[in-house]
């Protein structure tokens, strides 16, 4: 009865310790398990970063293309009446050469 007892108690403590194995070893599955998804996570947020990084400097190239162009066609609109009153006042002045020397 003694020795029955006894190994009940060899038995208990038998199965303490495999249960406290079998706790650590899932604890430390927990704790890589957990690691992983973290790292997985922190990759998909750099991707989203990312992407919303190529977006950002996309739309700005856009904005920036079209300031661009808004300010080429201001210049070119600018040189276009230059160039008019310029050619008005060349007309203006051969005619008045013309003027000049038919009326001499």
């Amino acid at each position: 009865m003694v020795s029955e007892a006894i190994q009940q108690i060899k038995d208990a403590e038998r199965e303490a310790e495999e249960l406290i194995r079998h706790a650590r070893a899932e604890g430390k599955k927990a704790i890589a398990d957990a690691h992983d998804e973290a790292a997985r996570s922190l990759e998909a947020m750099r991707a989203s970063a990312r992407d919303e990084e190529k977006s950002l400097v996309e739309a700005a190239r856009t904005g920036a293309e079209s300031e661009a162009a808004r300010i080429v066609a201001e210049s070119k609109s600018g040189v276009d009446d230059v160039r008019t009153r310029a050619e008005s006042k060349v007309a203006e002045g051969v005619a008045k050469v013309l003027g000049s020397v038919s009326g001499a």
